[in-house]
């Protein structure tokens, strides 16, 4: 994946959230940001706790893919983390997958 790749997937995102917008955040909520450890990644939740803003740095092409995946994971877990809504505690059964395992720990019930 090169950075033309990421910047389609990550302008279809925008464009699906953008129609999100519509619904109204919770009484008092606001954006949110969170940063991954090492400072690849830095993002913005809304009030709903839905990805808005995304920004990499320069030498984020220094990462593989896994790193990278890792790193916008990092960060969401930690803007989650900083609204301060309470961490949900059950996911509806969608079996043993890779994006349950992945949801848990964004959500922040499982270590990664």
């Amino acid at each position: 994946m090169d950075a033309d790749d990421l910047e389609a997937v990550i302008g279809r995102g925008f464009a699906t959230l953008r129609g999100a917008e519509e619904t109204s955040a919770p009484a008092g909520a606001e954006a949110t940001p969170g940063k991954d450890s090492d400072g690849y990644v830095e993002v913005t939740v809304d009030g709903h706790g839905l990805l808005t803003d995304i920004v990499f740095a320069d030498d984020v092409d220094e990462l593989s893919p896994e790193e990278l995946e890792s790193a916008v994971l990092e960060a969401i877990q930690d803007a989650h983390r900083s609204t301060g809504r309470p961490r949900v505690r059950e996911l509806p059964d969608i079996g043993d997958s890779e994006v349950n395992a992945r949801a848990r720990w964004i959500l922040g019930m499982e270590e990664g």
